[in-house]
């Protein structure tokens, strides 16, 4: 076995199809794949390959996460003495997701320690149902079409501009004006080319005038039959009129008609951020606990370790 970097599309197929055989012990392969074309992975990345990826694991800050599969002890206990070596004397915090016990074992016989009861990582889960949503007159759901990729882009683009998001009122202040989406048509095109994606399921409502309104992609995953919301975003001219609960409507239906049972949307209540978490709320999303932090403490004087609320 060998750590090494991770290099492109091709291993990103490979990191999704472990995520779907680890599922829900771990990332939705959707949102792996996203992640990894759009480039937001964490600032160092590797993977545990022998003769195929045996797992992963990323460093951002003081922030781990490991993902190996179920009977790979080795590769466990590889990535975590990675990871601690590349934080370079710094205390860690690391999600062990529900379950995983193969990664449990590697971090308690390396030395982390689980967090408190609430410490944990949550998410978001909805069953898929048929009927799709009831939209205001003269919006409509639908599948992005071949000519509007531009339109496509402009519109997520619109919707994350950080300033424009519905942040609290103490905390908006503290967002630059200045700050606009990272997210290009290059972004889109590796998007499209990432496994699971499905133009079906690259879902938009169009406004009255013809224009892009909202957007979403629903990640597909038919040998877990669970989907993946992500991103899914509001242009700002059309937010306070239920298309975001539309969208998920719509993504609930379909995935309903492809044989699914659930969706997911990796997100949960914060208190400096509360709309999403809200919103998903009230079409019947319910916040589940997934993962329990275990930290390692590596700064002098430390004690007890991180701690990070849930």
């Amino acid at each position: 076995m060998r750590l090494r970097a991770w290099d492109g599309p091709s291993d990103t197929r490979a990191v999704q199809e472990l995520s779907s055989t680890l599922w829900p012990r771990g990332p939705h392969p959707g949102g792996a794949g996203w992640v990894a074309a759009i480039q937001q992975l964490p600032t160092e990345t590797v993977l545990a390959d022998s003769n195929g990826v045996m797992g992963w694991a990323g460093l951002a800050g003081g922030d781990l996460e490991v993902h190996v599969g179920p009977g790979s002890p080795a590769a466990a206990r590889a990535l975590i003495d990675w990871g601690v070596a590349a934080a370079r004397g710094h205390d860690l915090a690391l999600p062990v997701f529900d379950g995983d016990d193969t990664l449990r074992r590697a971090a308690t016989d390396a030395g982390f320690v689980a967090g408190e009861a609430d410490d944990v990582v949550v998410g978001m889960f909805r069953a898929a149902s048929p009927g799709g949503p009831h939209l205001p007159v003269g919006y409509r759901a639908r599948s992005v079409g071949d000519d509007e990729l531009v339109e496509r882009v402009e519109a997520h683009r619109a919707a994350w501009r950080p300033a424009s998001l519905p942040w609290p009122a103490d905390v908006l202040p503290t967002v630059s004006p200045d700050l606009t989406s990272r997210f290009t048509a290059a972004h889109y095109d590796q998007v499209r080319r990432t496994w699971l994606y499905d133009q079906e399921l690259d879902l938009v409502i169009e406004a009255p005038d013809g224009k892009l309104a909202a957007c979403c992609i629903v990640w597909w995953d038919p040998s877990t039959r669970s989907a993946e919301i992500e991103p899914l975003g509001v242009v700002p001219e059309h937010r306070r009129k239920g298309l975001a609960t539309g969208l998920c409507l719509e993504a609930a239906a379909r995935v309903a008609a492809r044989g699914g049972n659930q969706l997911f949307i990796n997100v949960g209540p914060r208190a400096d951020y509360p709309a999403p978490a809200a919103t998903y709320a009230a079409v019947g999303f319910t916040t589940t606990p997934r993962a329990r932090i275990y930290s390692l403490a590596q700064t002098p004087g430390n004690r007890f370790g991180l701690r990070r609320g849930g």
